[in-house]
């Protein structure tokens, strides 16, 4: 599951010793780390900007590698892929075309 390789990511990169600790990073209830890693319910986007920031990785690709998991139908499977490709299309050409001089890098 993308969802808890993302929180185990986050805790690994942060040094964090448990999921109490990842959810006070996160600002949340431990209860909904839980949730997230048995798959009762997906990261709200603020949660997935936040992994995406910690991980310098686009937060809208974490949004959607969740709402891909919890997809029901092939459908909307492959509506969250497009959705994630293009994201990701935007987000490396935006990269692409900043200074490295003017881009703020969030300290971890």
């Amino acid at each position: 599951m993308k969802t808890t390789e993302y929180l185990d990511q986050v805790k690994q990169k942060l040094h964090l010793p448990s999921d109490y600790a990842l959810a006070k990073v996160l600002g949340l209830k431990s209860q909904s780390i839980t949730q997230y890693r048995n798959g009762g319910t997906a990261m709200g986007i603020e949660t997935c900007l936040k992994v995406g920031e910690i991980l310098r990785i686009d937060g809208h690709t974490v949004y959607a590698d969740g709402q891909i998991e919890r997809a029901k139908s092939p459908e909307i499977v492959n509506f969250w892929k497009t959705v994630s490709e293009k994201f990701s299309e935007s987000f490396n050409a935006l990269l692409s075309g900043a200074s490295p001089r003017l881009m703020r890098v969030p300290a971890c």
